[in-house]
C-alpha cells in the first residue's frame, strides 16, 4: 500500500489531521490543511503539522494511522532521521521506504542531505539521492552532502547511516584550497575516502582548466591525499608528465618541511641555487624560515625569517639577511668582494590588548649597497633614505603623567651616513591648574588660569657610517644628555584676538662632557713637523649639570579680516568670492639673567688679529645651553590668506550652491631680532597650496632676503631696497604639481559577485603555517599589485609628479627639475598593464623605467616585469598556479641585471 502526500503551505493542528483520518475511512477526499512534514525515529512516524496537503486515501489508511501510533521498534541508529520535501512525499509501507520529490531534505545528527530526489530505505537505514533534469535538459538539484564541516556535491549518492559508509559518483570535494573530482568514490566509517578515476586541481570550475589525473587515490581527511599513477592534464590535453605516485598535503594544522630552491645562471656570479632551506612550524603562534643562496663564483647568503601572531594581542614579522658578494674572476680587474646585510622587523600591538601601554616596531636598515645588489623592487632601488623606530609608551590612568621611549635609526645610502638614538625617552606631566577651585562659583579669577607642567628628556645620539656601525668606534663619539623643564605660565585676554602671556621656566641639563677653547700661539703639529698659531678645542669628559631661570613675557594679536564680493548678475554661476586674511603679530621678551643664573659662556681669541668670540661650554651638545648670553627679544609677523568662491550647481534643479577653493593658503612670515647687532630681519618665507578640480595639487614656496650682498657674495647689513631698488632678493623658490587621475571603480553585477577576485586563492602568509614567499622581483608591478592580488575594479589610473627647485646663493644659481609618472590600465577584465618612468631634464633622457603586465587566467596567472633601460635593465616572466598549495607548478624565465 502506498500513501502519496502533495504538500502545499497552510497551518492547522495535529488534532484536526488525526480526526479527519479516523472519521472518514475508505473515502477519497480533498482538503486544505497544514503542510505534512514527517520525521522518523526508530521506525515510527511522528507527524509534524505542515502547510496545505492534498491526500489520496485507500481502504488501509486507518490501519496505517493506527500503526503510526504504536511503539517504535529497536534499531542500531541512535538518533531520529528527519526528512521533508517541497513537492511530495510517497510512503511505501510494504517495503518501508520513503520517496522525497522536489528539494528533499534529510538530517541525521550532524549529517545533512539535500537533493531533487531522495529515496530513504528505513529498514536498512540507507539513503539514495540524485538530481533531475529541467525543461532545457540541464541537471539540477544535485545531491549536496554535509557531514560536520565537510561538504560536497555529487551526481548520485548512496549512504548507510549505520555503517557510515557510502558510494558516491561524480563527487567534487574541497580539500583545504584544492578540489578533488572523482568518478567513483567510496567513503569509509573513519572518514577516509577511496577514489577511482579522480582529478586533483585548484581550479574551482566543474570542468577545470588543469588537473592532476589520479587513476586511484586515497584521501585521509585533514592529513594527505596519496595517489597511484598520476599525470598532468592541461585544457583537457594530457601532457607527457607522469608520476608513479602522488602526494598532496591536506592538513589544517601546521607542518614543517623542506623549501625547494630555484636554480639558474648569472653571468657575473655564475650558476646558483636560491631560496632553498627549511620551514619550521614551531607553534600556533610563530614560525621560522631558514633559507640560503649559493653561486658558483663564490657569492653566498643566508636569510632568517619569522612570522608571529597572538590574536587580540600583537603580530609581526622579522627577517634578517647576510650576503658575501663575490663578482668576477679572481686576479682580474673586475673582481670584487663585499659583505651586505639587511634587517627588517615589523611589530604592531592590538589597540584593545592594553589601552594604557603600547609597543610597536618598524625597523628597516641595511648596508648602503644592499638594495643595489640584492633588491629588484623599484621602490627600494629609488629610495636613498631609510628610517626605523622601536617605540614604547605608557599612560597612567587618572594621572597627568605619561612616558614614551624609542630607538630610532636614519640612514642615507648616498652619503653612507647613519644616525641613531639609543634610546630616546620622554617623561611628561600634562598641564594642570594648581590654583583652580574645585567648586567654582561666578567668574574665574585670573590666577586660576595659571598652569604648571613638567617635561623631561633623555637622549643618546650616534652619528657614524654604515661601515663602522657594528664596531666599537661608534661609542667614542656618542653624545648623551638629559634635560628637564618646569614651565609656569598663564594667559590673559583683555579682548578678543589679543593676549598677554607671562611665564617663568626652570631648565636644567646634564651632559657627559663639555668643551673649552684656547688660543695657542706656538702649536706644534707632529704630523706636519711645524709650529703655528691656532685655536684649540679640548673635550673634557665628566658629568656636568647646568640650569637657569628664564622669565618671559609674550604678547600677541591675531584678528581675522573678511572681504567679500557678491555677483549681482542672476545668470552668473558664481554667486560670491570671499577673501579671508589672518594677520598675526607677536612679541616675546626675556631679560638678562646675568648674576641670577650661572654663566656658561666664555670668550676666546679666534685669529692672529686678536679678534675675540663668545662661545658656550655646551655648544656641541644635543640640547642648547639653558641660559642666554644677555637679554633677548623678537617680533614675529605672519600673514595668511584664503580665497574661495560660492558656485551654483548646474546639475541640481534646486539651484543649490557649493564652495570652491581658489587658494587654500598663501602665507608670508618673518621676524625681527630686537637686540641683534646687525641683520635684525630674518628672510621672508612664502608658502602656498591649492587644489584644482579635486584632482591636481599645487604647492609652491620661496624665500626672500631683505639684505644685499657684497661683491664677494657675503650678506651685508644694507637693505636690498636701497642698493638695487628691489624689495627683497629671491634666494629660493620651489614649485610642484601632483596629479592623480583615474576612472571610477567598476562594480561587479549584484547577481554574479566575483568573489574570487575579492579574495584570490593562496595569498602567501594568509595563514600561519604556510611559509611566506617574498616576491622581490615584482618590481613596479607592486604599484597596482598588492600582495598576490591585482585590482581590476579601477579600469585605469595615472599619477603625474613635477618638481621645480631654484636656488640663488648670490654667486651661483641652480635649477633642478624632476618629472615622474606612473599608472596602470585594465585592457580587459583579465589584462592589466602598469608602467612607471620619469624624465631627467639635465641629461635629457628617461630615468628608471619599468613596464609590468599581468594576465588573470582564472586559476592561473601570468606576470611580465620589464626594465628596458638603465642600470637595472632586466626582465622577468612567470606563469603559475594561483593557489599556494601548488605554488611550485610554474614556469619562469628571467634575465637579471647582474647578467649585463
Amino acid at each position: 500500500m502506498t500513501l502519496t502526500c502533495f504538500c502545499v503551505n497552510h497551518d492547522l493542528t495535529k488534532i484536526v489531521y488525526k480526526t479527519l483520518y479516523l472519521k472518514f475511512p475508505k473515502i477519497l477526499f480533498i482538503l486544505s490543511f497544514p503542510v505534512l512534514s514527517v520525521s522518523v525515529s526508530n521506525g515510527q512516524e511522528r507527524i509534524a503539522i505542515p502547510d496545505t496537503v492534498l491526500v489520496r486515501q485507500d481502504t488501509a489508511v486507518i490501519d496505517t494511522v493506527q500503526a503510526a501510533t504504536e511503539k517504535p521498534t529497536t534499531t542500531e541508529i541512535d538518533d531520529p532521521i528527519d526528512y521533508e520535501a517541497d513537492d511530495s512525499l510517497i510512503f511505501d509501507l510494504e517495503n518501508d521506504k520513503v520517496y522525497l520529490y522536489g528539494n528533499g531534505f534529510v538530517t541525521y545528527q550532524d549529517i545533512e542531505l539535500r537533493a531533487a530526489y531522495i529515496e530513504l530505505d528505513r529498514a536498512r537505514d540507507v539513503v539514495f539521492a540524485m538530481g533531475t533534469l529541467d525543461s532545457l535538459g540541464r541537471e539540477i538539484g544535485k545531491p549536496v552532502f554535509k557531514d560536520g564541516s565537510e561538504s560536497f556535491e555529487s551526481k548520485t549518492l548512496t549512504y548507510n547511516f549505520k555503517t557510515k559508509k557510502g558510494i558516491i559518483q561524480g563527487v567534487i570535494t574541497e580539500q583545504e584550497g584544492g578540489y578533488l573530482h572523482s568518478g567513483i568514490t567510496k567513503k569509509h566509517e573513519n572518514g577516509e575516502i577511496h577514489v577511482k578515476n579522480g582529478k586533483y586541481t585548484t581550479c574551482d570550475l566543474e570542468n577545470p582548466h588543469f588537473y592532476v589525473a589520479l587513476t586511484k587515490a586515497k584521501v585521509i581527511p585533514d592529513d594527505k591525499i596519496v595517489s597511484g599513477p598520476a599525470y598532468l592534464v592541461m585544457a583537457d590535453i594530457p601532457l607527457p608528465i607522469a608520476l608513479p605516485f602522488g602526494f598532496f598535503p591536506n592538513q589544517k594544522s601546521r607542518s614543517s618541511g623542506i623549501l625547494i630552491p630555484e636554480y639558474g645562471e648569472e653571468r657575473n656570479r655564475g650558476f646558483f641555487f636560491r631560496n632553498g632551506g627549511y620551514y619550521l612550524a614551531l607553534s600556533d603562534y610563530f614560525d621560522a624560515r631558514i633559507t640560503g643562496d649559493i653561486y658558483t663564483h663564490g657569492t653566498w647568503g643566508v636569510s632568517l625569517g619569522s612570522n608571529y601572531r597572538v590574536r587580540y594581542r600583537f603580530n609581526g614579522n622579522l627577517r634578517a639577511r647576510y650576503y658575501m658578494n663575490v663578482s668576477g674572476e679572481k686576479e682580474l680587474p673586475d673582481y670584487t668582494k663585499k659583505t651586505d646585510y639587511s634587517i627588517t622587523w615589523s611589530h604592531s600591538q592590538d589597540p584593545k590588548s592594553n589601552p594604557s601601554r603600547t609597543f610597536n616596531a618598524n625597523v628597516n636598515m641595511s648596508s648602503s649597497s644592499f638594495d643595489r645588489n640584492h633588491s629588484f623592487n623599484a621602490n627600494d632601488y629609488l629610495t636613498n633614505t631609510k628610517q626605523s623606530s622601536i617605540s614604547y609608551s605608557k599612560r597612567w590612568a587618572g594621572s597627568p603623567f605619561n612616558l614614551s621611549a624609542s630607538m630610532n635609526h636614519r640612514q642615507n645610502s648616498q652619503t653612507n651616513s647613519v644616525d641613531l638614538n639609543l634610546p630616546k625617552m620622554n617623561f611628561n606631566m600634562n598641564r594642570i591648574y594648581p590654583l583652580k577651585r574645585k567648586n567654582r562659583t561666578g567668574k574665574s579669577k585670573w590666577y586660576e588660569n595659571i598652569e604648571l607642567s613638567y617635561k623631561a628628556m633623555l637622549d643618546n645620539q650616534i652619528k657614524t657610517t654604515d661601515s663602522l656601525l657594528f664596531t666599537s668606534a661608534v661609542w667614542d663619539d656618542m653624545k648623551n644628555a638629559f634635560k628637564h623643564d618646569i614651565p609656569l605660565s598663564t594667559q590673559i585676554r583683555p579682548f578678543n584676538s589679543f593676549y598677554v602671556s607671562p611665564s617663568l621656566q626652570y631648565s636644567g641639563v646634564l651632559y657627559s662632557k663639555h668643551i673649552e677653547k684656547r688660543w695657542e700661539e706656538n702649536y706644534y703639529d707632529a704630523e706636519l713637523d711645524s709650529t703655528y698659531a691656532t685655536l684649540i678645542t679640548d673635550t673634557i669628559r665628566g658629568l656636568r649639570y647646568a640650569h637657569s631661570y628664564l622669565p618671559t613675557i609674550s604678547l600677541g594679536l591675531n584678528p581675522k579680516i573678511y572681504g567679500m564680493y557678491v555677483f549681482k548678475n542672476p545668470n552668473s554661476r558664481i554667486e560670491a568670492v570671499r577673501h579671508v586674511m589672518t594677520p598675526s603679530v607677536s612679541f616675546s621678551y626675556t631679560p638678562d639673567m646675568t648674576g641670577v643664573s650661572p654663566d656658561y659662556y666664555r670668550t676666546v681669541q679666534v685669529d692672529t688679529l686678536g679678534n675675540m668670540r663668545e662661545y658656550s661650554l655646551f655648544e656641541q651638545e644635543i640640547y642648547r645651553t639653558p641660559t642666554l648670553p644677555g637679554r633677548s627679544g623678537s617680533v614675529n609677523i605672519r600673514l595668511s590668506n584664503n580665497i574661495e568662491m560660492k558656485v551654483r550647481s548646474t546639475s541640481d534643479t534646486a539651484q543649490t550652491s557649493k564652495k570652491v577653493k581658489i587658494l587654500e593658503n598663501l602665507s608670508f612670515s618673518t621676524n625681527y631680532n630686537l637686540f641683534a647687532d646687525s641683520l635684525k630681519w630674518s628672510p621672508i618665507t612664502m608658502s602656498g597650496r591649492t587644489r584644482l578640480a579635486n584632482k591636481v595639487d599645487l604647492t609652491f614656496g620661496g624665500t626672500f632676503d631683505p639684505y644685499a650682498l657684497s661683491e664677494d657674495g657675503r650678506k651685508i647689513n644694507k637693505a636690498e631696497l636701497t642698493e638695487t631698488g628691489k624689495l627683497a632678493r629671491l634666494t629660493r623658490f620651489n614649485f610642484s604639481i601632483n596629479a592623480s587621475l583615474n576612472s571610477r571603480a567598476q562594480e561587479s553585477p549584484a547577481e554574479e559577485p566575483d568573489t574570487r577576485q575579492s579574495m584570490p586563492e593562496g595569498i602567501p602568509g594568509s595563514k600561519l603555517g604556510i611559509p611566506m614567499e617574498n616576491d622581490e622581483e615584482g618590481g613596479v608591478l607592486q604599484e597596482f599589485y598588492t600582495g598576490e592580488y591585482v585590482d581590476f575594479s579601477i579600469p585605469w589610473n595615472l599619477s603625474l609628479r613635477y618638481n621645480y627647485n631654484y636656488t640663488n646663493t648670490g654667486m651661483r644659481k641652480r635649477v633642478t627639475q624632476t618629472f615622474n609618472f606612473s599608472g596602470n590600465v585594465s585592457l580587459t577584465e583579465k589584462w592589466k598593464i602598469g608602467f612607471s618612468s620619469g624624465y631627467d631634464f639635465k641629461s635629457n633622457k628617461l630615468t628608471y623605467t619599468s613596464v609590468n603586465i599581468y594576465r588573470d587566467l582564472h586559476c592561473w596567472e601570468m606576470r611580465l616585469s620589464w626594465i628596458p633601460i638603465g642600470y637595472h635593465q632586466s626582465y622577468s616572466f612567470q606563469i603559475n598556479v594561483k593557489s599556494a598549495i601548488l605554488k611550485d607548478l610554474k614556469y619562469e624565465k628571467r634575465k637579471s641585471w647582474y647578467d649585463r
